[in-house]
């Protein structure tokens, strides 16, 4: 072959592949979490008062199942999931329905739906529906320490709505700018928009993150009834372990403001959750958690009746992953509160809540 010639070649070759490099690459994925609960109060219906995971009491069903694509280049991210299940029914009850067009019937089955654009070396604008940037337990229970949620992962937003901008300050800090509809909900509430921030920072095998979300936001009254938008700012701390071997640990801290009806008052809630999981052997680990949630004025969590929310808990859990990347996970947790807030089935209530828990998730 003549020299020219092979040049040629060599050049149909690399442009080739530099135009393979530049094309969006697409995934697919999937999750199914069966889970099975009871509920030693049995409440009513079979429906479980302040959680999302597990929803339901003595029934075999759907919690969280999805299917997701994602789309990714040099310039260009993006995912978009459709999702099922009864957490899902539960976490998005409280989807505003203003209008003719907004409400749960449709977004609760959204699970994500954004698009990023790297708009320079260090910063990502991204936006559409996305998961929320505060907490430290993930709404897909494969992700977290524990089967269940905590009572500041299920009153703290799992999802917003919006556009953030994500920079990176140095390789161990990393700042958000967030601009979302409100507290959890893709349609709008009210007129008012929500500011977001989030700072992490990193060293060695721990990291640090603080996050916020300051708006105007509407809570329900004692009779179920929204209020009058009032002035809501919370405040997020995690500090977790990272890279750390058999034993994972996770702390979480938030605290709440918000503003009284006509008045220049704050009300204020608390909350916080200390969780580990260490593991045992191969493809077996041990799980537990420490929990406590103060709602004195019932801002977030509103029990539907006079007595407020003040309640701590712990739960252990065993946690085995099994063939073709299924996992088993069982959890027994306990909840105590200063005031009889969880219902029985006999029209009675109770301060004390035992749970037993146990799920067969299949990532895919």
């Amino acid at each position: 072959m003549k020299s020219s010639h092979l040049f040629l070649a060599l050049l149909f070759v690399s442009g080739a592949s530099f135009a393979d490099e530049s094309k969006p690459k697409f995934s697919w994925g999937g999750f199914v979490d069966t889970q099975y609960a009871f509920d030693l109060n049995n409440p009513p219906n079979g429906d479980r008062v302040y959680a999302t995971q597990p929803a339901r009491s003595n029934e075999f069903n759907l919690n969280l199942g999805y299917v997701d694509m994602n789309v990714s280049t040099d310039k260009l991210r993006g995912r978009f999931a459709l999702q099922a299940g009864t957490s899902v029914q539960s976490n998005y009850a409280g989807e505003p329905s203003k209008g003719s067009v907004s409400g749960p019937a449709l977004s609760r089955h959204v699970q994500e739906a954004r698009l990023g654009y790297k708009i320079s070396e260090k910063t990502w604008v991204d936006a559409g529906i996305f998961f929320a940037h505060v907490g430290a337990e993930s709404w897909i229970s494969r992700d977290n320490l524990t089967l269940t949620r905590s009572l500041v992962a299920d009153y703290s937003p799992y999802y917003l709505s919006g556009v953030k901008a994500s920079h990176l300050l140095s390789d161990a800090l990393t700042f958000q700018l967030l601009l979302t509809n409100g507290w959890q909900n893709i349609s709008e509430n009210n007129t008012d928009k929500n500011l977001g921030t989030g700072i992490e920072y990193s060293w060695n095998h721990l990291s640090l993150a603080y996050n916020t979300l300051i708006g105007n936001e509407v809570s329900p009254d004692l009779n179920g009834t929204p209020r009058k938008g009032e002035f809501r700012h919370f405040h997020n701390f995690i500090l977790r372990s990272k890279n750390s071997g058999n034993f994972e640990w996770a702390a979480q801290v938030d605290i709440g403001f918000q503003q009284k009806p006509s008045s220049s008052k704050f009300s204020q809630w608390l909350g916080g959750s200390l969780m580990g999981r260490y593991k045992i052997g191969d493809g077996q680990k041990l799980s537990l958690r420490l929990e406590h949630f103060n709602d004195p004025d019932q801002i977030v969590l509103v029990t539907n009746r006079p007595e407020n929310f003040n309640a701590f808990g712990g739960s252990l859990g065993y946690d085995r992953t099994l063939e073709y990347e299924v996992l088993w996970r069982t959890e027994l947790r306990y909840l105590v509160a200063d005031a009889d807030v969880f219902p029985k089935n006999n029209s009675d209530f109770s301060q004390e809540n035992l749970t037993a828990t146990t799920s067969l998730a299949l990532s895919f």
